[in-house]
C-alpha cells in the first residue's frame, strides 16, 4: 500500500505543533518511504485511449488549477518559464504545439503554486501580478498591442466577465503561508488591503471591501484564535451568480478551516462550512461544490450544498478507498466531467483521474506521474489539472522528466467512450 494512511496523516498533524521539527521529520519520513517504495524505472503511465503531448522542451509551468492557460478561442496559451528568475510567456497554440510569441514580464517575486497568478480576462487580455518601480501590483497585458496597463491592486481572482478584480493582502498571506505568497519585503510598496476588495479596474472603483474583522466576527473559531494568525485563501468566483467563495483558516496543528460565501451585490456573508479541513474545491452546480474536506472525522471528497440549508453528502465518490488523497478538482466546460489529481504517495507517484458529474461516478485513471524528491514542500510541482475551453484537453504541470514541464493530454476519446 503506497498511500499514506489516516494514522500517518494524524501523526503528521500532531507533530505540526512543532513547526521546525515537523518539516524535518516529514521530509525524512517521506524520503525513507521513497527509498523503500520507489520504482527506479518509472516515469509515467497514461491511459491507452489518451494521448499525452510534451508541448515544449522548455521548463514550463502554468500554476493553479482553477483557470485555464488557454485563451477562450484556444489560439493562445500562457505559461511560466523558470531560469533563476520567472518569466511569463505568451505562446501561439497550433497543432498541439506552442510557438513562443512574447515574453510578457520577468520577476523575482512569485511562488511555485500560482507563479504570478496569470488569468485570461478575455481572448486578448491577461492579468498577472508583478512588481513595477518597487510597487507590488497587477498588470493587464494586451496581446495585440503588446502593452501592459498597471493596476494598483494585485489579483487573486477575476469575475467571469473580466470586469472585476478581487484582491487580498498578500503581505499578510506571505507571513502565514509562504506557499502562496510573493516574498514581499519592506523594500516594496503596495496598497494596503484589509480582507478582500472587489475592484472595477476599467473605471477605477472599489466595488466592496469585505474587512477581515467582519469575516472573523462570523467565524465559529473567533474565541479560540487571533485574527492575525488566520489567512484568507483559495478565493473563487461563482460561475453562476455574483458571489465568491473563500477559505478562512488557521493552518496550525490545532487549526481550523472555514468556507465563506459572499454575495457582493447584496453585501451578505454566509458561513457554509466550519471544521478541521477545507481544501480544494470546484463548483458543480449553482449552489453546490465538490470539495476535499473533513466531515464526521473523515477526510475525503464530498459534495457541499448551500442553497436554503447546508448539506454535506458523498454521492459522487462514495467508496472510501477512492477518497484517501487530497487533490485539485475542476469541472469540464460542458459540466459533465470532473478532473482531479492526487498528491504524491510513498513512491512519489501522483495520479490523474476523471469522474462523471453524477451519483456513483466511475473513476477513470488517466495517468500516473513520478514526482522527484527535489520537488517537495514549497518547491513541489502539483499536477494542477486544467480543462481546455473545448473540453478535449487536460493541461497539467509535472516533473516526471526531471524538471517542471507543462503537458497536454487529449482525453476526447475517453470521454466519447463513456458518453
Amino acid at each position: 500500500m503506497n498511500d499514506f494512511s489516516n494514522f500517518e496523516r494524524e501523526t503528521s498533524k500532531f507533530i505540526k505543533r512543532f513547526p521546525y521539527f515537523h518539516k524535518l521529520i516529514k521530509y525524512i519520513y517521506q524520503y525513507i518511504n521513497y527509498i523503500l517504495k520507489r520504482d527506479k524505472n518509472f516515469s509515467y503511465t497514461i491511459h491507452r485511449n489518451a494521448v499525452i503531448t510534451n508541448i515544449s522542451n522548455e521548463s514550463l509551468f502554468y500554476g493553479y488549477y482553477d483557470h485555464s492557460p488557454f485563451s477562450n478561442d484556444m489560439n493562445h496559451f500562457i505559461s511560466h518559464s523558470f531560469n533563476n528568475s520567472l518569466f511569463l510567456n505568451l505562446y501561439k497554440f497550433k497543432n498541439e504545439k506552442l510557438i513562443k510569441e512574447a515574453s510578457i514580464t520577468e520577476t523575482d517575486y512569485f511562488n511555485f503554486q500560482q507563479g504570478i497568478r496569470p488569468i485570461w480576462l478575455d481572448s486578448k487580455n491577461i492579468i498577472f501580478n508583478y512588481v513595477d518601480n518597487k510597487f507590488f501590483k497587477s498588470g493587464i497585458y494586451n496581446i495585440d498591442n503588446k502593452l501592459t496597463t498597471s493596476i494598483k491592486y494585485p489579483v487573486q481572482e477575476v469575475s467571469p466577465d473580466g470586469e472585476i478584480i478581487f484582491s487580498i493582502n498578500y503581505y499578510h498571506l506571505d507571513k502565514i503561508n509562504r506557499d502562496y505568497g510573493y516574498n514581499i519585503n519592506e523594500r516594496l510598496k503596495f496598497e494596503h488591503i484589509n480582507g478582500i476588495i472587489g475592484y472595477r479596474h476599467k473605471i477605477d472603483k472599489i466595488l466592496f471591501n469585505l474587512k477581515s474583522e467582519h469575516i472573523f466576527n462570523h467565524s465559529q473559531n473567533k474565541h479560540n484564535f487571533k485574527l492575525e494568525d488566520c489567512e484568507i485563501n483559495h478565493l473563487h468566483h461563482c460561475p453562476y451568480t455574483d458571489s465568491i467563495l473563500f477559505i478562512f483558516r488557521n493552518i496550525k496543528s490545532n487549526g481550523f478551516s472555514e468556507l465563506f460565501k459572499y454575495d457582493y451585490v447584496n453585501k451578505k456573508i454566509y458561513l457554509i462550512y466550519s471544521g478541521k479541513l477545507m481544501s480544494h474545491y470546484c463548483w458543480i452546480d449553482k449552489n453546490k461544490i465538490f470539495a476535499y474536506l473533513e466531515h464526521n472525522d473523515e477526510n475525503g471528497f464530498f459534495e457541499l450544498s448551500f442553497n436554503n440549508q447546508i448539506h454535506i453528502t458523498q454521492e459522487l465518490l462514495p467508496n472510501k478507498k477512492d477518497n484517501l488523497n487530497d487533490g485539485h478538482p475542476s469541472l469540464s466546460p460542458n459540466e459533465k466531467w470532473i478532473v482531479y489529481d492526487s498528491y504524491p504517495n510513498k513512491a512519489r507517484k501522483s495520479c490523474l483521474y476523471i469522474i462523471e458529474n453524477k451519483i456513483n461516478a466511475k473513476k477513470i485513471l488517466i495517468g500516473t506521474f513520478y514526482s522527484p524528491m527535489k520537488y517537495y514542500g514549497y518547491k513541489r510541482c502539483d499536477l494542477h489539472p486544467r480543462w481546455s475551453p473545448d473540453g478535449k484537453f487536460i493541461s497539467l504541470d509535472s516533473a516526471h522528466e526531471g524538471k517542471r514541464k507543462t503537458y497536454l493530454i487529449n482525453v476526447s476519446q475517453i470521454l466519447k467512450k463513456y458518453e
